[in-house]
């Protein structure tokens, strides 16, 4: 075997040098999820999604005191939350709605046979629930960050019985009258009233006009032009003359103060920092996400939550596939 030379051992010690261009890289961005991303930015996820719960779920910790990011001006934030038990009539039937009107006004309606048998509204709305006073005399502007209801049973096992029709307005007016158990609306369904059941419902804005403040002067007991859907329940069949159940109405506004009030300018909050990409978010979930949820605050928090999850992500994705 022949000896190497001195100019070949030099060689075998040298390591190869990589030449070419800079290394291949991938020319599309894959979308980060939460789990992929540093701590950084978990935490500006964590912050889109709070902001996001806040104007979706009106249950949720984050939208008692929330008011809209879209940079409006200072106001007060206030959460109305009141309980309103209600009783059937002697043959098992009752419809009650509950109106987004800052008023906070629900309407009863009386039971015609027919044929066909209707229930005609009695004209003006009636606070059942809390004390406004307050808000319509200091406020000078109102709207609706987010607004909710929550039905539960409070029939026992023995006596629990009766259909309830559950239905989002989009159309609401004092003197109505229809059919009983028309079940008219795109978002209505059916539920078996047992013992323990709970029925989640979440109003959605019906147009860009939901999130402009309105003069409180124009909530009137006889308002018929609202800005966000209605809840309506109509019962039947369920025991006679008994209190089949309790509605808790939540809902979240901000208020700006009137001249009179100008003393109380600095109570009002500073407006939050704009986030157009939790209200991208929200507007996403509204269009595309049902009203009614089965069961209570809790499940209705956890649905919404994912809800808002996914929404997130896709605004998220959409806005990294530009980079």
């Amino acid at each position: 075997m022949p000896k190497k030379t001195g100019k070949q051992k030099k060689a075998k010690g040298k390591k190869k040098v990589k030449t070419g261009g800079p290394p291949r890289q991938n020319p599309i961005p894959v979308p980060k999820t939460l789990s992929s991303v540093g701590p950084k930015k978990n935490v500006v996820r964590m912050g889109h999604h709070s902001a996001t719960c806040s104007m979706i779920d009106p249950f949720c910790p984050h939208a008692r005191g929330a008011q809209r990011p879209d940079g409006g001006p200072p106001t007060i934030p206030f959460q109305i939350r009141g309980l309103v038990p209600d009783t059937a009539d002697v043959n098992g039937r009752k419809i009650l709605r509950f109106t987004p009107g800052i008023a906070f006004q629900s309407a009863g309606a009386t039971y015609a046979a027919g044929p066909p048998a209707t229930w005609t509204f009695g004209g003006t709305y009636s606070n059942t629930l809390v004390d406004t006073t307050s808000i319509l005399t200091n406020a000078k502007e109102i709207r609706i960050v987010s607004f909710g209801i929550i039905f539960r049973s409070a029939l026992s096992a023995t006596d629990a019985k009766g259909i309830a029709c559950v239905t989002t307005l989009t159309s609401i007016g004092p003197s109505d009258v229809i059919p009983v158990m028309s079940m008219s609306s795109a978002e209505s369904s059916l539920h078996t009233l047992a013992a323990g059941t709970e029925i989640s419902w979440v109003s959605k804005p019906m147009g860009p006009s939901a999130h402009l403040f309105k003069l409180y002067s124009s909530y009137t007991n006889n308002m018929n032009d609202f800005d966000w859907t209605g809840f309506q329940f109509e019962v039947t069949g369920t025991t006679a003359s008994a209190t089949y159940g309790s509605f808790e109405y939540v809902c979240n506004v901000e208020f700006t103060l009137g001249a009179a009030t100008s003393g109380m300018a600095n109570l009002a909050k500073p407006p939050p920092k704009p986030n157009r990409v939790a209200i991208a978010a929200a507007d996403n979930h509204r269009t595309d996400t049902p009203s009614v949820i089965q069961g209570g605050i809790d499940a209705a928090s956890k649905k919404l939550s994912s809800m808002a999850s996914s929404a997130l992500d896709s605004v998220l994705s959409d806005i990294w596939m530009l980079f």
